[in-house]
């Protein structure tokens, strides 16, 4: 090997062997991995309304009436959809476990809603 070869790599191997090589290093046996924070199978969203909140069948006002929700209730949001237009807004939540829609007027959603 070329002397100063040699001499290159005795440098590099001083220079890293203070930060201990942990990115090269091998896992250690019986180590678990790093558990992944939990994840909620569904988002929460908050009825933000004054009054009791209509879940209904279908999203739009004029569809029946299945159940209703407390102010500052948390329920789970399957997926949303747009439908008719409450107070400017289009969006309707499909709920998990009520087989219903409510309005995304008078609901905040604390995460990202996916679509239906």
């Amino acid at each position: 090997m070329n002397k100063s070869v040699l001499m290159c790599v005795l440098a590099a191997g001083l220079a890293l062997g203070p930060m201990g090589g942990a990115g090269w290093a091998a896992p250690q046996p019986g180590a678990a991995p790093a558990a992944a924070a939990p994840r909620a199978a569904y988002p929460v969203g908050e009825v933000v309304s004054d009054a009791p909140l209509h879940v209904r069948a279908r999203p739009t006002v004029y569809s029946g009436v299945v159940k209703s929700l407390r102010p500052g209730q948390r329920v789970l949001l399957r997926c949303q959809a747009r439908g008719g237009w409450v107070d400017g807004n289009p969006l309707w939540y499909r709920l998990q476990g009520a087989n219903g829609w409510v309005s995304a007027r008078f609901v905040h959603d604390h995460q990202p809603v996916r679509p239906c």
